[in-house]
């Protein structure tokens, strides 16, 4: 079998899982343009400052936890799909049917070193010194580490318990009343969003969190808005970080390693 159909028949898994991710873009949009956070006002007692904060929150629908799962087990298949046919190359299908061949990913580079060797046998020397230069462990290639502990979590459970976080809030709105108070001769000049990134993401975020302090005795202004989005939640392995770019950039590494092993595939 040539290369080019190898790669290609790997790359099912991957196309697979950006077909996944496009169907979770959409999930979340919709979850998103439901307006499932609802932002309150209140006045602190002493300061009399305006406060900005979490009035209410929907849950995250289970469903978009399920299809993160589906994204992550073609990714993760893709890999050790990418062993198998190393395994083939490297033995001309001459040495059994490959059940122990697996990309090998561990929790750090000792695990990784004293049972890799297992996983990848009869694959040829050069090509497991490929797999080694990955560094498929926490530590080394964090990314790979997240994708196989993510994939056994979600074979068990729910995936992902994912939740919410602040994403932003536009200043311009603000900073456009403050103009028209200063000035009502301003009122006609429009300030365009300007959207800035909290130091604090407040994941996972809860009714009650303070998403913005005003002045003294300001009055509430129902032009501010406030972006919120869906983020990983799994302690020890990933937090608070926004579920889809993170799902995008894995599909990206998985993608670009697959490829880079071509060569091997001959």
């Amino acid at each position: 079998m040539l290369a080019v159909n190898r790669i290609d028949r790997i790359r099912v898994k991957i196309e697979r899982a950006s077909e996944h991710q496009r169907q979770l873009e959409a999930e979340i949009r919709a979850f998103l343009g439901a307006s499932p956070y609802r932002v309150a006002t209140k006045t602190h007692s002493a300061s009399k400052r305006l406060i900005y904060y979490v009035g209410s929150i929907q849950q995250t629908p289970v469903r978009i936890s399920s299809i993160a799962g589906d994204v992550l087990q073609n990714l993760r298949s893709a890999l050790d799909h990418l062993a198998f046919e190393l395994f083939m190359v490297g033995t001309r299908g001459t040495a059994g049917d490959g059940k122990h061949v697996s990309f090998p990913i561990f929790d750090d580079a000792k695990k990784y070193s004293a049972y890799a060797p297992k996983k990848v046998r009869g694959i040829e020397p050069r090509a497991i010194a490929a797999i080694d230069s990955t560094k498929p462990y926490r530590g080394g290639n964090d990314v790979l580490w997240q994708l196989h502990r993510l994939n056994n979590i979600d074979k068990h459970r729910f995936l992902i318990t994912v939740g919410s976080a602040f994403q932003s809030l536009d200043l311009g709105a603000h900073m456009q009343r403050m103009m028209y108070e200063l000035n009502p001769g301003l009122a006609n000049v429009q300030v365009p969003p300007l959207f800035v990134r909290p130091a604090d993401r407040m994941f996972p975020l809860k009714v009650g969190d303070e998403l913005f302090l005003d002045a003294p005795d300001a009055k509430p202004n129902a032009k501010m808005q406030f972006r919120f989005e869906v983020a990983f939640g799994e302690k020890g392995v990933i937090e608070g970080d926004p579920l889809v770019e993170t799902l995008q950039k894995t599909i990206d590494v998985v993608g670009d390693l697959v490829v880079s092993f071509a060569h091997l595939l001959q």
